[in-house]
C-alpha cells in the first residue's frame, strides 16, 4: 500500500516559513534593479570628461579609457565570470555602438588588477556574526588529481563579519586554509570593535582574546572541556560555569544563539549568485578576484528589498 504524504504544513510554525511575509513584487523588482545598477553604462555620457581627468598629469602614453569603464568590466567579470578575452570582445561591440575606444584584453587585465576592493565603513553599533567558508582555487575535479597524481591546490578561506540586521559584510579578510578562524578573527574584530554590539560565532572562535574584547557580548559557545576557572578570561569562565550548572541548550536559548545560522544565508547566496569559480592562478589575483565578488555581492545585498 502506498503511504500517504501529508502536504499540509503547520503555517503557525514560523521557522518553516521564512519569507512567507515577503513582498514578492518589491523583491523581484530589487533583483532587477541591482543588476541594472552594477552594469550601468550611464558614465558614457561623461566619458570624455572622465578620460581627461584620468590623464591629467599623466606621464607617458595617455590612458585610452577611464576608470569607470574598467570598473564596469571588472563587475561583469566578477558577477558572470567572463574571461578577459571575452571582455575585449564585448568592449569591441560596445565601441561600435558608442564610438568609444576599445583596448586589448592584456590592458584590461592590467587595469583590473590595480583595483583595490574595499567595503564602506559603518558608524552604527550592530549585532554581528563572524564565520568563514572555503573556496577551491582550481576548477579541476578530484578525479583528475587522483588519476594523474596532480599536486593538491588546496583552498583559500574567506572570513567575514556580517550584520545581523541586513546580512551584509562589514569587514572581511582572506587567508590560506591553514589559518585558524580565531587567529583571523583577531585582525577583523580589532578593526570593528567599536561597531559591534554583540558578536555571534561558533566554537572555532572560542578564544580568550575575543571574550576579553567583548565580555558577555561574545555569544560563542565554549568547548566541552573548557575550564570553569578564569585563567585569563573571567567572562569566559562565567559562561562555562553557567553551562555546567544548567545546559548548553539553555545558554543558547537565553542568548538567541540560533541567529548565528543567518551567516549561512550569506555564504549560500554569495556562492550561488557570484559562483564558487575562481579563475585566477597567482595568489594575489585569487585574493583580489574573491574580494571583488564579496564587494559586488555586498552592493547587491544592500539593494535587495524583500519586505
Amino acid at each position: 500500500m502506498t503511504p500517504q504524504i501529508n502536504n499540509k504544513i503547520n503555517r503557525s510554525i514560523k521557522r518553516y516559513w521564512i519569507g512567507s511575509n515577503r513582498r514578492w513584487e518589491k523583491y523581484n523588482e530589487s533583483l532587477v534593479d541591482r543588476i541594472q545598477y552594477l552594469t550601468d553604462l550611464s558614465f558614457i555620457k561623461d566619458y570624455d570628461t572622465l578620460l581627461e581627468e584620468k590623464n591629467n598629469g599623466k606621464i607617458g602614453h595617455p590612458y585610452k579609457v577611464p576608470d569607470a569603464l574598467i570598473m564596469y568590466l571588472a563587475r561583469l567579470r566578477s558577477i558572470f565570470n567572463i574571461p578577459f578575452r571575452s571582455l575585449e570582445g564585448m568592449l569591441r561591440s560596445l565601441a561600435i555602438i558608442t564610438g568609444i575606444k576599445s583596448i586589448s584584453y592584456s590592458e584590461i587585465f592590467r587595469r583590473i588588477r590595480r583595483i583595490k576592493p574595499e567595503i564602506n565603513n559603518t558608524n552604527s553599533k550592530l549585532d554581528c556574526i563572524i564565520d568563514s567558508t572555503g573556496y577551491k582555487i582550481t576548477i579541476r575535479g578530484d578525479y583528475l588529481g587522483h588519476k594523474w597524481h596532480k599536486k593538491r591546490k588546496g583552498w583559500i578561506k574567506l572570513h567575514v563579519i556580517i550584520s545581523l540586521k541586513d546580512v551584509t559584510v562589514l569587514s572581511f579578510t582572506i587567508t590560506d586554509e591553514h589559518t585558524h578562524d580565531s587567529k583571523a578573527a583577531r585582525k577583523l574584530l580589532s578593526k570593528m570593535k567599536n561597531n559591534i554590539l554583540r558578536i555571534f560565532g561558533d566554537k572555532g572562535y572560542d578564544s580568550k582574546y575575543i571574550y576579553n574584547m567583548f565580555g558577555y557580548n561574545a555569544v560563542i559557545p565554549p568547548r566541552k572541556n573548557a575550564s570553569t576557572k578564569s585563567r585569563g578570561s573571567s567572562a569566559r569562565a562565567k559562561i562555562v560555569r553557567y553551562i555546567k550548572k544548567n545546559s548548553m541548550e539553555q545558554w543558547k536559548e537565553n542568548n538567541s544563539y540560533g541567529k548565528r545560522w543567518i551567516v549561512e544565508i550569506y555564504f549560500s547566496g554569495l556562492k550561488r549568485v557570484m559562483t564558487e569559480v575562481i579563475k585566477a592562478k597567482k595568489i594575489e589575483y585569487i585574493i583580489q578576484e574573491l574580494a571583488l565578488k564579496v564587494v559586488n555581492y555586498n552592493i547587491m545585498r544592500e539593494m535587495t528589498h524583500a519586505y
